[in-house]
């Protein structure tokens, strides 16, 4: 009985047809990696308000938007004095970007309905913008590399 032998290669090594197969399959399973988080950065801004999220649709490739029950009551009584700009409730990333924009929104207009929902739109969209960079090129390369992944000759997944 003879066996045939499988050479292996890393991504590297593939020629540039291999490596569009590899791309392709790695996409096929890729779902945005920090979703989790980005969700529970919104939500922690939100309970900030006393606002809740009631229906949302974010991703890669689709019409995204978080819709909320906010109101202008949410906010009554709110001073920019006792707004912190680099509030970070969760530690992740996101909450830069929801209470820099909030704070200097408010700051500009006094409008802090608008701050808010601007602060959320400017979310969804980095949210967007970062889920539409995984399924690069250059961030799915990075990810076959440093994963390890071995191919055959053709670019199928050992």
């Amino acid at each position: 009985m003879r066996t045939e032998q499988v050479t292996i290669y890393t991504f590297d090594e593939l020629n540039d047809v291999a490596k569009d197969k590899a791309r392709e399959w790695y996409r096929q399973g890729l779902e945005y990696p920090w979703f989790d988080e980005s969700m529970n950065s919104i939500k922690c801004f939100c309970d900030e308000f006393g606002v809740s999220i009631k229906d949302y649709s974010i991703g890669a490739f689709s019409h995204s938007y978080i819709e909320t029950d906010v109101e202008n009551s949410n906010f009554r009584g709110l001073k920019l004095k006792t707004v912190k700009r680099d509030n970070m409730p969760t530690g992740y990333c996101l909450d830069c970007e929801l209470w820099e924009t909030f704070y200097d929104e408010f700051k500009r207009t006094g409008d802090a309905l608008y701050a808010f929902n601007n602060a959320i739109d400017v979310a969804v969209r980095s949210i967007v913008a970062d889920a539409e960079y995984q399924y690069t090129d250059e961030s799915v390369d990075e990810m076959l590399i440093i994963n390890e992944y071995e191919f055959t000759t053709d670019g199928s997944i050992y």
